[in-house]
């Protein structure tokens, strides 16, 4: 009974050890799109016009700030950054932040209709498998990989598509993505709480490193999810 008991207390801790670590996770993936969401506003609504003024005479310096997140999510993957927890969750900000840049000019092509629709769709698919990969059984590892996988392939169809301008296969592209991320939050989610079993014998530093590293992750599955059946929803519609 001795063993049992003890065996019970030891789940029971990791148990909450792994509830406080989500917590961790989305308190600041959710301190990411708060940041986000205040750049979109100021840029897309408050300073509108000085803003939609000044990248349509500086094109040049709007494509740099739309790939402006890459370099952030690089400076913060580094090896330094991922060791300390303090020097990601800045990288993490800034990337935040420059995300509301090109998301302002995203949402001035739909109806706040839409945008809402879109936004609550993607919270209660993105909580839906998110659910999954924390508590499901299922080993997502094989549908993870492929979906990883399709996304380099979606990523060189919507390289083509900027060209080709074609609504058919943006169309199949926003679809893909969907499925694409759908399956990404799940394997994500899955993926750390197997990762947190490990940083949790590594020490509190390595589990605060994990929390922001998971934390951008699922940000870029809610942020891409978003983005994908925003379109989805306003597409032959609105102001696009």
């Amino acid at each position: 009974m001795k063993g049992f008991d003890d065996m019970q207390e030891r789940r029971a801790v990791n148990e909450s050890g792994l509830s406080q670590f989500f917590g961790r996770v989305y308190g600041v993936m959710g301190g990411g799109m708060v940041v986000t969401a205040a750049v979109t506003y100021l840029l897309g609504y408050v300073f509108r016009q000085q803003y939609f003024n000044f990248i349509a005479s500086n094109t040049i310096v709007f494509y740099v700030m739309t790939f402006m997140p890459i370099i952030f999510v690089i400076l913060g993957s580094t090896g330094r950054s991922m060791a300390h927890a303090g020097r990601a969750l800045v990288f993490f900000l800034l990337l935040a932040a420059s995300e509301g840049f090109t998301l302002a000019v995203i949402m001035s092509l739909y109806s706040g209709t839409t945008v809402i629709a879109a936004l609550l769709t993607t919270a209660v698919v993105f909580g839906t498998m998110a659910m999954v990969g924390i508590f499901g059984k299922k080993d997502l590892s094989r549908a993870g990989s492929i979906a990883y996988m399709s996304l380099f392939g979606i990523i060189l169809m919507s390289l083509v598509n900027m060209f080709l301008r074609s609504s058919g296969m943006a169309m199949l592209i926003n679809y893909a993505i969907l499925a694409i991320f759908i399956v990404l939050v799940a394997y994500d989610n899955q993926t750390l709480k197997r990762l947190y079993a490990q940083a949790d014998a590594q020490g509190m530093s390595s589990i605060n490193a994990l929390a922001v590293s998971g934390a951008v992750s699922l940000y870029l599955d809610f942020l891409n999810l978003f983005i994908a059946i925003l379109q989805i929803f306003g597409m032959g519609s609105d102001r696009n």
